[in-house]
Formats: structure tokens, sequence, C-alpha cells
């Protein structure tokens, strides 16, 4: 008699993978203890971490090409990225006194169309100084800048939200601003782009985990040799119940005084909760993609070896990244700027 074949028939999982996984956990652990005091202080140490993050998310995206360049690339390169990333600080230069700080400079999402065309022109000028660089290198790495700086300034925004809006109150009250060094600063405002973040690596480590259980369906070969149909809806749904339980939480705390953001993330706007708890996944597994195929096309397995078991930067920063611009754009769509200038 034939025994009945389960439903779902866990995968074989050799030593050498129950090895990796390990590793890779603890790699991630690592990591997560190294940046967490960065994004919880806010403010200045947020926001240097974001500038290392970008210096080697650059250097990255230029060596995966492994093509020598001249140095003459990596300085407009450079110029550009972090023109890209702090014409919102160059902006307020003129307001700036003793009671500017760094998160009112990211009180809103734009780019410069002037720093964007002289970047453009610049790259099309190293076309000829460099010999071994064509149009295509040129259009490859705008874009890719323009991304990666996109999405840390995204990142800075969703960041520096709470504080702004918090700010915004005390001066629409007529209140004075609250010691550069807070207890809101520092702990309840990191709690939203905590929950971007974390809808994008719950999503990456189940899609993961289901994946090389039970994963039997490839999704595409071409562009990510590994990802299966089973691990992108396991990340997905598993991700968003976990994401919308973290913000419901919040929000029912102490009668919604600790929600995400107030009039936005609470339990009045539930629907937002949920909406964001969804997409988050689904478009960081997107950006994974994106940039899965940037590595196929170069045939690389990771953009570089910094972290251990994880490759580099934007092996890691590639779904956050995607997550923090759909985030980023959303709250903006229903929050907006904030205060405009925050001066009192």
């Amino acid at each position: 008699m034939n025994k009945r074949r389960p439903i779902f028939q866990p995968n074989e999982i050799s030593d050498a993978t129950v090895s990796n996984m390990r590793a890779r956990v603890i790699a991630g652990l690592v990591a997560i203890a190294i940046i967490m005091p960065f994004i919880i202080f806010g403010d200045w140490p947020f926001f240097f971490l974001i500038s290392v993050v970008l210096v080697f998310a650059v250097i990255e995206i230029i060596r995966c090409a492994k093509t020598k360049y001249s140095p003459f690339l990596y300085i407009v390169v450079f110029i550009l990225a972090f023109c890209i990333l702090f014409w919102n600080v160059i902006n307020d230069l003129w307001i700036v006194d003793e009671t500017w700080r760094i998160s009112q400079s990211y009180n809103d999402i734009y780019i410069s169309s002037m720093i964007t065309l002289i970047g453009f022109s610049l790259l099309s000028l190293t076309v000829v100084v460099d010999k071994n660089f064509t149009i295509i290198d040129a259009c490859f790495i705008f874009s890719s800048v323009m991304i990666i700086a996109l999405g840390l300034e995204c990142i800075l925004y969703l960041r520096y939200l709470p504080v702004n809006l918090h700010l915004q109150s005390l001066k629409g009250a007529g209140q004075p601003f609250p010691p550069y060094i807070n207890a809101y600063d520092n702990l309840e405002s990191f709690l939203f782009v905590f929950y971007v973040a974390l809808g994008a690596c719950l999503n990456d480590a189940f899609a993961y985990f289901v994946g090389v259980f039970f994963g039997k369906h490839k999704m595409n070969e071409r562009v990510s040799p590994k990802k299966t149909w089973e691990g992108f809806f396991g990340g997905i749904i598993i991700s968003s119940i976990l994401c919308t339980a973290f913000a419901l939480i919040m929000a029912l705390i102490d009668e919604g005084q600790h929600a995400l953001v107030p009039g936005f993330l609470d339990l009045e706007h539930w629907y937002h909760i949920i909406i964001l708890s969804t997409i988050i996944p689904f478009v960081s597994t997107l950006g994974d993609l994106f940039f899965s195929s940037i590595k196929r096309h170069f045939a690389i397995k990771d953009f570089s070896n910094l972290i251990p078991n994880h490759g580099g930067i934007l092996d890691r920063l590639d779904s956050i990244l995607f997550a923090m611009m759909f985030a980023a754009i959303y709250t903006h769509i229903f929050v907006g700027t904030v205060g405009g200038n925050l001066l009192p």
C-alpha cells in the first residue's frame, strides 16, 4: 500500500546549508548590534551612519563592473552622490542658528534638477576622459547612484519624521524646543524607520527560510537562481502579519500615545498600517530582484565581502532601499512636508 505523500514535504537540508544559515544569523545579529545605537540616537549619529553607507554603496556599484576606472570617475560620482543626499542641508545653510537640527533639513523629499543635470553631464564628460568608461557605464552608474542616494534620503526623512512632527506641534503651541538630546528624539522616534526596515528584513528572512525548507518552484533563475515562489509568498504573508501586529500593538499602548506616527499610523487610520505592512515586503522583493539582476549581469555573487556571509552593503540594503522609498513616498502623500521651516 502506497504511503500518502504529505501536502507540504520539506526539502532535505544539507549540513553545509545549516552551517551557512547559522553563520548568516550570527553575522546579521552582530551587524544589527553595531548599527542599532546609531538608529536609536538618530540626529547626527544617524546622519553619519547614512553618509558612511553611501560611501561604501557607491564604491560597490562602481566596482561591480570589475573594470579599472580613472580617479576622475570616482570624484565625479562621489560629488554627485553626496550632493543628492546633502542638498537638503545645503539649501538650509542660510537659516542655520543655535536651534537648528539636522532633522529639520529632511522634513521633505526632493532632488535638485540642477544637480541631476550637472552630475549626468560630468559622467558624460568622463566617457571622453576615461577610455574604459562608456556611455552605457555612465547611464548605469548614474541611475544606480540616483536610486541609492534617493533611497538613503528617504531613510533620513522617515527617521526624522516623528521628531519633526513633535517639533511642529511644539512650535504650533508656542512652547520652547526641548534640549538638543532628549528622550523623545533618542528613543520613540526611531520606531517608524525601524518598522519599515523590519518589514523588509522579515520578508528577506522568511522568504529565505521558507524557500530553503519548502521552495520547489523557481521564480526566475536568470535573475535570482535560488528564489522560489513558495519563499516569495511565504515572506510576504508572514512579514505582513508580523509588521501589522507590531504597528497595531504600538497604536494600542497607552491609548495611542505610542503610535508609530500619530494621525497616520494609529488605530483611527488602521488601513494605512495594513496597506504599508502588506506592500513594504512586496516592494522590498522588487528591490532585491533589481539588484540581483545587476549582479547576474556582471557575473558576481556579491557586491563585496564587507559583511561575512552577507556580502556587501548593497547586498543588505537592496530590499530596504526600495521599501524605504515606497514608504517615504506613501507617507509624504498623506503627511506631506512637515511644517516647512521648523525654526521658532
